[in-house]
């Protein structure tokens, strides 16, 4: 297995344990600041509301973890150039609308966050393109 396929499976592990921690992790002072921002954009916002959404938001989270972890496995097994592009508009689907979304709505440290992970996904695949074949 190459350092790359190794590092999308350790990402995706990383979004599967978080989104399992997430319904919990709202409970406690780790959230404390993210909850702070989020009242801030939304000042008429209710606490327990929140949570409830971020908490339920964790299971999608890891789900799209699994699917991401096979379609890596699956990506580069295969090597082809239909896998490679799979797997960028995965991520390129989620980092530009949710962005969007979380800016629309003044939640600005979604950018930060989800420009870090794209950078994390994309930024191996990119070198890596030259070893996914057409077919």
């Amino acid at each position: 297995m190459m350092f790359t396929e190794k590092w999308l499976k350790s990402i995706a592990v990383i979004h599967i344990i978080g989104g399992l921690l997430l319904p919990i992790m709202v409970f406690t002072p780790i959230a404390g600041s993210y909850f702070a921002h989020l009242l801030e954009a939304f000042p008429q916002g209710d606490l327990n509301s929140m949570k409830f959404l971020i908490g339920v938001f964790g299971p999608t989270v890891a789900s799209w973890g699994l699917l991401f972890y096979y379609s890596v496995g699956k990506a580069f097994q295969n090597r082809t150039s239909k896998d490679w592009w799979f797997m960028v508009f995965a991520i390129l689907v989620w980092v530009i609308l949710d962005t969007a979304y979380s800016l629309y709505f003044a939640v600005s440290s979604h950018l930060y966050i989800n420009g870090a992970i794209m950078l994390l996904l994309l930024t191996p695949l990119l070198l890596q393109k030259s070893n996914f074949s057409e077919q």
